[in-house]
């Protein structure tokens, strides 16, 4: 397939599901006012998402790879989430007024925002991202930037920025516009360690592990500030 085929497609499909996700979440929520909030879009972005990856993957147009990772390759990705999540915490607190504020998931029970937040978002957003979006712009691989000796390619960038940007959708649920700005640069922050280590070690994995992590500690940083 030709590369700017490639990368159109990529876009295109990414926000078809995007739409169809939203789409779906608010006929059945209308519908059945029990389900729980985000459950259905993430079913369907999970869903999708999975289908798209084993056929491209199958017919060779991407490279995806899922594999075993070693507790020592694990450590780094974790604390360094953890890290610049706290951080970036501290700087919205002083930045942003009112940037702290109940979540969405407030109204979840425990068990609710594990499977949801904790495992289901974590699950189905990377692999449409990470596993779809990221390993489909490959041909613009070599172009990116460099921080602190770390080379962040254009997908992870394009990915990591774009993931973060549909956060915005949390004003839909009665969030503000700062706590919105909040939620999506940690998005974006945390879309780009996910991306970044999944493109180093072609493992994604490492792409879970690193959004479980964000979505854990935002969580508990959501319940500490509150």
């Amino acid at each position: 397939m030709n590369k700017t085929v490639k990368i159109i497609l990529g876009f295109f499909v990414t926000i078809f599901i995007l739409m169809l996700s939203s789409t779906f979440e608010v006929k059945i929520t209308s519908i059945f006012n029990f389900v729980p909030s985000g459950l259905t879009s993430q079913i369907v972005i999970l869903t999708f998402s999975s289908i798209l990856i084993y056929f491209f993957n199958k017919k060779g147009i991407i490279n995806f790879n899922i594999g075993k990772v070693a507790i020592t390759h694990i450590i780094p990705p974790i604390l360094l989430t953890v890290l610049l999540l706290i951080i970036a915490e501290f700087i919205y607190s002083r930045v942003l007024e009112n940037a702290n504020e109940e979540h969405f998931t407030s109204s979840m029970s425990g068990i609710q925002i594990v499977f949801i937040v904790v495992i289901l978002a974590s699950i189905s957003e990377e692999l449409l991202f990470r596993g779809f979006l990221q390993n489909i712009l490959e041909p613009i691989k070599s172009y990116g930037i460099k921080i602190l000796n770390l080379k962040l390619s254009l997908p992870v960038i394009i990915s990591g920025i774009l993931f973060g940007l549909i956060h915005f959708g949390i004003i839909t649920t009665g969030g503000s516009f700062n706590f919105a700005i909040k939620i999506v640069l940690s998005a974006i922050i945390m879309g780009m360690i996910a991306g970044y280590f999944q493109e180093k070690y072609n493992n994604f994995l490492f792409a879970i592990i690193v959004h479980m992590t964000a979505n854990i500690s935002g969580v508990l940083l959501s319940i500490i500030v509150n």
